[in-house]
Formats: structure tokens, C-alpha cells, sequence
């Protein structure tokens, strides 16, 4: 892989005993520990973003940690050190991962921004020039009171850049939390390819694709096969029910989403569970219903 990516990249590409101190390279470490570099004007977001999956991103602006920050930075992104106990003064955290579209020109300016908007107290990360971490530090009894999406409307109305968030589980502190990192790193990038529209994510956002990749096959086939066939081409007909399953089964927050009459999107419900046999209105009819609708829109080739 190094030696393609040499190959491609040419003289923009360089490896090192150790990354040195530069805002021209991005700089990455493979599984063996070899740091290669490739300058940021010739890597698009897209590559960055691709190598940032099959490796993992080295700030160089580690030498402008704290030594908590330094910390925090080895355990999740090299998986180096510990955790002691009573080392901290919490009992548990979150990570709260972020990706923008486009470098931000000010980031110590971005990041006081971002960690204004948030109670408590956080441990801000840059993972690359477009991605990184925050670590919300909390005990077991604090009560969730954010609102996420409108953190993502004001930093984006600030900073002129399109923002994506995974908001992740409450995690006590063990040396599992590396691991809970990089499982909550993947529900991430999984939430932005299948989830275009949406800006914030959470697992139970994720969890029906997860489900889906992991199924064999043939059952899946036989899972959009709960759709007859005449319905699977009704495109306008199953975005209705699956922004309804999305409302919680509320039939007129799903209008309000639809800018539909109420009364015309019961009768959709009502064509739908009359085709097809199953009450959509309740919940296992829905579930099953909503992962076949998942299946034929993002796995047409299963």
C-alpha cells in the first residue's frame, strides 16, 4: 500500500522516523508504525478522508498539547497508554465526534467556539484539518439537555463550513475506551454515507444498517420481498411511510414533514397496510416494514 501511494503521489509523498512540525503535510501511521506524510495541497477531502479510514491520522500539533490533551490523544487515535484509577476527577465520558467540509482557517478560534456551546466540561482533539474529537467529561447522574442540531446550524452559520456529528454513548473510564472509540468512529462514517441529509448522528440512527450488512444474503432478499413487488417501484409512496416511521408513528408530525394534509397521509397508511398485511402502526410491523424500505433504497443490488 505504501508503495502505491509513493507512486501516486510522488514527490508530495514522504515518510519519517517521527512527523516533524508542518502545516503543509497531512500525516498519517500505519499498523507498523511508519509515518508517511502527503502535502495538503495535493490530497483532495475525499482521499484524506479515505486514508483516514485505512490509517490512522498523526496531528503534528501535538507539541501544542497539554499533557491531558497529549494523553487523551495517544489513548484514542494510537491506542498507546492506560487509564489508572481515581486518575480523573469524572467517572465517565463521551466522545463527540465532528467532520466539517473544508479546513477551518482559524481552528483554536473554531474550537473555543464549539466548546462554548457545550455545559461542562471537554477535551478538544483535531484529528485531521476537517475531522476530531471532543471529550465530554460527565458523571453518572448528568442529565442530557443539549440540542445538537442547532450546535451544528450555529457553527455552520459561523464558520462557513458544513458540519456532520456523531454523538456517542456514556462510557465509564476503562481501557476499553479506545475500542468504544473506534467502534463509535465507524457508526460515524457509516451515519454520513448512508445518511446524507441528516447532520447529527447516534447509533440507533446506525443500527438498522449495521443489521443489514451483517445479514446473510438471502434473507435480505427475502426481507424487501415483505414489499410486494408492485410496491417496491413506488418510490413516493414508501419515502411517505418511512418519514412516518421516522416521526415516531406520529401521523401529524409526518404530514407537517411531508407539508401533507393529515388526512391524506392516513390514507397512504391505510393503502399500504391494506396491500401489503402488515400493521405499520404498530411496532414490529414498522420495524420489519422500515428495514425493508432501508434495504431496497440503499442495498439494490443485494
Amino acid at each position: 500500500m505504501i508503495e502505491n501511494l509513493k507512486l501516486h503521489y510522488k514527490d508530495a509523498f514522504i515518510t519519517a522516523k517521527s512527523p516533524f512540525k508542518t502545516d503543509q503535510f497531512l500525516w498519517f501511521i500505519t499498523d507498523s508504525g511508519t509515518f508517511f506524510g502527503i502535502r495538503k495541497e495535493r490530497i483532495s477531502t475525499q482521499e484524506a478522508s479515505l486514508l483516514s479510514s485505512l490509517f490512522t491520522p498523526y496531528s503534528t500539533f501535538d507539541n501544542d498539547m497539554s499533557d491531558n490533551e497529549a494523553f487523551w490523544y495517544n489513548l484514542l487515535f494510537l491506542q498507546q497508554g492506560s487509564l489508572s484509577p481515581n486518575q480523573f476527577s469524572f467517572t465517565h465520558c463521551r466522545f463527540i465526534q465532528f467532520h466539517i467540509d473544508q479546513p477551518i482557517t482559524d481552528q483554536l478560534e473554531f474550537q473555543e467556539a464549539f466548546q462554548a456551546l457545550l455545559p461542562g466540561d471537554t477535551i478538544f482533539l483535531w484529528e485531521s484539518d476537517t475531522s476530531g474529537v471532543l471529550i465530554e467529561t460527565r458523571n453518572e447522574d448528568m442529565i442530557e439537555d443539549v440540542i445538537y442540531e442547532e450546535i451544528t446550524v450555529t457553527l455552520t452559520s459561523d464558520f462557513y463550513t458544513d458540519m456532520s456529528l456523531f454523538i456517542g454513548q456514556t462510557h465509564p473510564l476503562s481501557d476499553n475506551l479506545s475500542s468504544f472509540y473506534k467502534n463509535e468512529r465507524v457508526w460515524f462514517q457509516k451515519g454520513m454515507h448512508f445518511l446524507h441529509k441528516q447532520k447529527v448522528y447516534r447509533l440507533h440512527d446506525i443500527m438498522p444498517f449495521l443489521l443489514l450488512e451483517r445479514m446473510d444474503i438471502d434473507f435480505r432478499k427475502q426481507l424487501k420481498n415483505v414489499i410486494p413487488e408492485d410496491l417496491q417501484n413506488d418510490q413516493e409512496l414508501l419515502e411517505t411511510i418511512k418519514v412516518f416511521f421516522e416521526s415516531d408513528l406520529n401521523v401529524s408530525n409526518a404530514a407537517k414533514r411531508l407539508y401533507m394534509h393529515r388526512n391524506s397521509l392516513q390514507y397512504r397508511i391505510e393503502k399500504f397496510i391494506e396491500k401489503t398485511g402488515i400493521d405499520i402502526k404498530h411496532f414490529h410491523g414498522a420495524f420489519t416494514t422500515y428495514l425493508a424500505i432501508l434495504e431496497l433504497e440503499h442495498f439494490p443490488n443485494s
